[in-house]
């Protein structure tokens, strides 16, 4: 059978691509249609690369609103005309156009449109003047992403300035922020070229993710992406959420790529706004939203709220205050006695705990302002402050007291363990003090050490090379298992307080007697977090542990408070 469809268009794709001015088209939708040979030409993309993608594309942020409401006035006349009136006069016009490496030209041409409705096109035929204005853009930003092809963050933040700014425009857009998780490990594992191709993939399922709907997207970062959705209504919300739930489901399919077969998640935010709202605060509104799923496991989305806003305000205000904290003397330790628990409860040692004196708010625990110090690095400067801080005061109580407590406890954070100044820095700090190495224990939490336990376990036989001893902090509360204590060059275990609050209980007491039988059996010595009770004291001499450290002895205290008789009832 004859396609005579096919009979039809390729004299007109031969007229097309045989003609010395460029030529494309666009829908009712502003999505290009037709795109022929000169124009590849003259801007660069080919057609393959263009077709259905939005005009805005190649117009100049600055003018897509001026070109906007040029094709809208087109659109009105033709939706005007009586059924005889096949088209619309054609009018000469001056535009400016991008080319793919971001600069932009002058063309003069001819415009004209044709149809109603969902069949509505307008065309132009143009040729180059010859003017080439560069780049309106700053030149360190493109305005398409080589690789994906996709819109760079600038243009889709004119796009969406063009939608919150026009009275003529939806009356709520949403955009929605997707950031893919452990992609950095995949890149690094598998290598650039298959991260590239993965991430070419991963934009041809968000594609499809759009459904009906057909959003705007853009490539935000290297693994991020952005969408954005517009609503006469108050629907634009609602578009946004159905098409991340598409978009997380088919990013979780296995990626087949150079032979292997990829497993990847990603994690979502949206947020939404009528035309009040400033572009720049929504798409921030969306990342931080986005930011907020990665911080509660990923795999999912979250929508943007003020309550939220309020939260990310408190966190750079606190991350801003913390800049200068170091500085002005504001952070300062208290300290914990650790006692022997055989006999007579005797002050062994002292775990070196963080505070922050605010100017404003006081006395701020470490659980208000040490994740902010993890997550912007600060932890690094601070946690080197106060392994100097413990070392100082630990050499100062050595003078006055005659070598009591004899050693100093001090918890490394996870980024620090995977920081490499933290061997040298351990190395001053004892050349400073003249501390024998084995004055200082540094605790390490389950998670700080599974997270990358290789890179783990290089670090820890490194800190062991230097004579510190070393503990495992807050044990039961990450990964549970026994079995890799082993594994690692440990001298002491320290039972968090959830356990020893179970003492007492039959299960309770059974679990806390396993883990100190099974650290003895290899070699550690058992300390046990958080007694408060002479009862569990009690208990814990009837199971042999060796240390203790809790409210029943004292709480943390500045150092000049800090007893070393210790009177328990």
């Amino acid at each position: 059978m004859v396609d005579v469809k096919a009979e039809v268009e390729s004299p007109l794709r031969f007229v097309l691509d045989h003609s010395r001015d460029a030529y494309f088209e666009l829908d009712h939708e502003f999505l290009l249609t037709e795109w022929n040979r000169r124009a590849e030409e003259l801007l660069g993309w080919t057609r393959q690369q263009v077709l259905g993608r939005p005009l805005f594309d190649v117009v100049p942020p600055q003018l897509a609103d001026v070109v906007e409401h040029g094709v809208t006035v087109l659109r009105a006349g033709a939706a005007a005309r009586t059924g005889s009136e096949r088209r619309q006069p054609a009018a000469a016009v001056e535009m400016a156009l991008l080319r793919s490496d971001g600069t932009t030209v002058v063309a003069n041409g001819t415009v004209f449109a044709r149809g109603q409705g969902d069949a509505f096109r307008v065309g132009a035929f143009v040729h180059h003047t010859g003017t080439d204005l560069g780049s309106l853009e700053a030149p360190q930003e493109r305005l398409h992403d080589l690789l994906t092809g996709l819109p760079s963050r600038g243009l889709f933040a004119n796009r969406l300035h063009v939608a919150l700014g026009s009275a003529d425009r939806p009356a709520t857009v949403a955009v929605a922020a997707v950031g893919l998780d452990r992609f950095k490990a995949i890149n690094e594992a598998m290598g650039h070229d298959v991260g590239d191709e993965l991430l070419v993939a991963v934009v041809g399922r968000l594609r499809r993710a759009g459904g009906a709907e057909r959003p705007m997207l853009a490539r935000l970062a290297g693994d991020e992406f952005l969408a954005m959705f517009e609503d006469a209504g108050d629907g634009a919300g609602d578009s946004a959420e159905r098409f991340v739930t598409q978009a997380l489901d088919a990013v979780a399919e296995p990626f087949q790529i150079a032979g292997h077969e990829i497993f990847l998640t990603a994690s979502a935010g949206i947020a939404t706004a009528d035309r009040r709202e400033r572009a720049s605060t929504l798409v921030s509104n969306a990342e931080a939203a986005m930011h907020e799923s990665k911080a509660a496991g990923g795999d999912r989305y979250q929508v943007f709220s003020h309550a939220m806003r309020r939260q990310i305000v408190d966190r750079m205000t606190t991350e801003s205050s913390l800049h200068r904290a170091l500085d002005r003397h504001e952070l300062a330790l208290f300290y914990q006695p650790v006692v022997a628990v055989d006999g007579e409860p005797e002050v062994v040692a002292v775990e070196a705990l963080l505070r922050w004196w605010h100017p404003e708010r006081g006395l701020v625990g470490p659980d208000q302002f040490i994740p902010v110090a993890e997550d912007s690095g600060l932890i690094i400067p601070i946690g080197a402050w106060v392994l100097e801080e413990a070392g100082r005061q630990l050499r100062q109580w050595w003078e006055d007291s005659g070598g009591r407590p004899s050693s100093v406890e001090v918890n490394l954070s996870a980024r620090q363990v995977d920081h490499p100044s933290l061997l040298s820095t351990v190395e001053r700090v004892l050349e400073e003090t003249g501390l024998p190495p084995g004055a200082f224990t540094l605790e390490i939490t389950e998670s700080a050490l599974m997270k990358d336990a290789v890179a783990a376990h290089q670090v820890l036989q490194a800190l062991k090379s230097l004579g510190v001893a070393l503990a495992i902090d807050d044990f039961g509360t990450g990964y549970s298992s026994l079995g890799y204590l082993q594994r690692f060059p440990l001298d002491i275990l320290k039972v968090d307080k959830s356990f020893v609050d179970g003492l007492g209980h039959d299960q309770g007491t059974e679990i806390v007697a396993a883990v100190v039988n099974l650290a003895h059996a290899l070699g550690l010595e058992v300390v046990a977090e958080g007694v408060e009770t002479p009862r569990q004291l009690e208990a814990l001499r009837e199971l042999g542990c060796d240390l203790a450290q809790g409210y029943l002895f004292s709480r943390p205290v500045p150092p000049v408070d800090l007893r070393w008789e210790l009177a328990v009832v």
